[in-house]
């Protein structure tokens, strides 16, 4: 039992250490960004709290912050699977958010989700179909946003999966990589935009004058060169 203790409390020292090069003074901006992310989308959970699809909202959420803590503790290939989670579970939801019966029949586990269907050109997120229900304006973004989703989806996949090209970016051993680091969060920027944007495709016409105004300023932030996102404001 007692090197079992040891060999645990090994993996601590080690994880500590690197939390510590994850914390390094260079790396708190771009770290400052990424956690800022659970701020902007709690304004959004807080505006859809009462919509059905709010708790896979809410647990893709969660998941984005696991996924934090597991990049800063050296856990890589978990910290891109759980970025992956955070799109996949986000954009499930909005999915659902315009299927309620088909939301209903998964909850009681007599329906699977699939990422085909997501981003099905014709019938998914990013189709004209869904844009034109809920957002007409925002077309001309369409398939810019749904190419940037599966380019970023497919290389999160590419840790989770276990493909030589990601694999052989990850450090042979548990230790600090300054590439992998700063790879999670140009990815972890991409995803933002992207359920940012679902977001505001799905929901953002129907809201209050009230709930309008507490999204300006990430809207500012991330759409101020989307003219039809602008002249809501």
């Amino acid at each position: 039992m007692t090197d079992i203790k040891e060999h645990y409390n090994n993996i601590k020292n080690t994880t500590n250490s690197i939390f510590e090069e994850s914390l390094k003074e260079e790396n708190i901006s771009i770290l400052s960004k990424s956690h800022s992310i659970i701020f902007e989308l709690c304004i959004w959970l807080e505006i859809l709290k009462n919509r059905p699809e709010y708790k896979i909202l809410e647990t893709a959420s969660k998941e984005y912050q696991f996924s934090i803590m597991t990049l800063n503790s050296g856990f890589y290939s978990k910290s891109f699977s759980g970025l992956r989670f955070f799109l996949e579970r986000s954009l499930v939801a909005i999915h659902f958010s315009a299927q309620e019966i088909e939301l209903k029949l998964w909850e009681i586990g007599q329906r699977d989700t699939y990422w085909s269907e997501i981003m099905d050109e014709n019938t998914g997120i990013f189709s004209h179909k869904f844009c034109k229900a809920f957002f007409s304006e925002l077309k001309g973004e369409i398939n810019h946003y749904r190419n940037l989703t599966s380019k970023v989806y497919r290389e999160c996949s590419e840790y989770v999966h276990g493909n030589n090209s990601a694999i052989s970016k990850l450090p042979v051993n548990l230790e600090y990589s300054e590439e992998i680091f700063l790879d999670w969060h140009k990815k972890a920027d991409s995803i933002a935009r992207i359920i940012l944007f679902a977001l505001n495709l799905r929901y953002l016409k129907q809201l209050s004058i009230e709930d309008l105004k507490k999204l300006e300023n990430v809207n500012s932030d991330y759409f101020n060169n989307i003219k039809p996102i602008t002249e809501l404001y």
